[in-house]
């Protein structure tokens, strides 16, 4: 049973305390969620909580500096047979903790079959609705709840300092900035790749991996097969997701295949239109990528900073 809800009013002044526990395989989709609510605006509190052993989701709930309102617990084949899933879940969902009920959200981002106790209840599915509908489906539930109640309380007059950043990537440089995967069509493109590229030396701009070798086999053939890999290695190793949308991109089979691969492998999505007349690929629309409206250095910077959670003001 997914999660199906109309868009309420949103209660003025209460910003509710998100938690996002997840298994190790999944952090890229819970950095992900967890930037996408900052970005709009549903709390600053959300905080993500990666539940390796040791780790218990009740503790880390009663033990909070700020109490929790929401739990969007990630569910997948790498979380569903693990203890915090398993043992801590239900009861987080059944019971009250520190006297006050704690709202469930959970988002099922593969096609593993639910816990038991999971099967009749709302869920967000990431999997068979993809992120638009499914993340919408979050997003106005902890609106719905803030508005009606579900999780009042007052807000204290002096708010306790907000989360730790969440540590860098293993896969991300030394010096902090993002690695992103860069898709382009390498016949029409090939000069605003190269800008990007130029940009990437700047200390404040995304180090870009790119793939310089343009296809010269149909990607639905066996010969493609060894350039697949090569790609998706690429992809697996980079942190997000960058695709430049010219004028015949949405044509080019290679593109929406790296498009569906790095969703596939929970990358963070960014768009970069050449110009506004530039329509996005459907696929592209459809992982809720994060979109620079203008092809400029400051346009660019803040759609990858939103993508990983920052605040852009475009």
């Amino acid at each position: 049973m997914n999660v199906e809800f109309s868009r309420p009013p949103r209660k003025v002044g209460f910003e509710p305390h998100v938690l996002i526990p997840y298994s190790f395989g999944d952090r890229e989709f819970a950095s992900k969620l967890a930037g996408a609510l900052r970005r709009d605006r549903i709390s600053q509190w959300v905080d993500e909580a990666e539940m390796s052993a040791g780790v218990f989701l009740i503790t880390r709930i009663s033990k909070a500096a700020r109490p929790v309102d929401f739990v969007v617990p990630v569910i997948s084949a790498a979380s569903v047979t693990s203890g915090w899933v398993r043992r801590e879940l239900e009861p987080v969902m059944t019971k009250e903790l520190d006297g006050r009920r704690v709202v469930v959200l959970p988002a099922r981002i593969d096609g593993c079959p639910l816990p038991a106790f999971l099967k009749n209840r709302p869920f967000a599915d990431f999997h068979g609705h993809k992120w638009n509908r499914a993340y919408e489906s979050v997003k106005v539930s902890i609106q719905r709840g803030s508005a009606t109640g579900t999780a009042t309380r007052p807000t204290p007059a002096v708010r306790p300092p907000p989360p730790a950043p969440r540590a860098p990537d293993a896969n991300e440089p030394a010096t902090g900035t993002k690695r992103v995967f860069l898709s382009y069509d390498h016949d029409n493109d090939a000069n605003y790749k190269d800008v990007l590229v130029t940009w990437s030396k700047h200390p404040d701009f995304a180090h870009f991996s790119v793939n310089d070798q343009p296809a010269t086999v149909p990607v639905d053939s066996a010969d493609a097969e060894p350039l697949k890999r090569e790609i998706a290695a690429r992809i697996n190793a980079a942190t997000g997701f960058l695709c430049i949308v010219g004028a015949k991109t949405g044509a080019n089979p290679w593109v929406e295949w790296e498009i569906k691969k790095a969703d596939e492998l929970g990358k963070r999505m960014i768009a970069v239109r050449i110009n506004r007349d530039c329509a996005a690929p459907d696929v592209l629309s459809d992982v809720g990528a994060t979109c620079a409206l203008s092809f400029t250095f400051e346009g660019i910077r803040r759609a990858i900073d939103e993508a990983y959670g920052g605040c852009s003001l475009e």
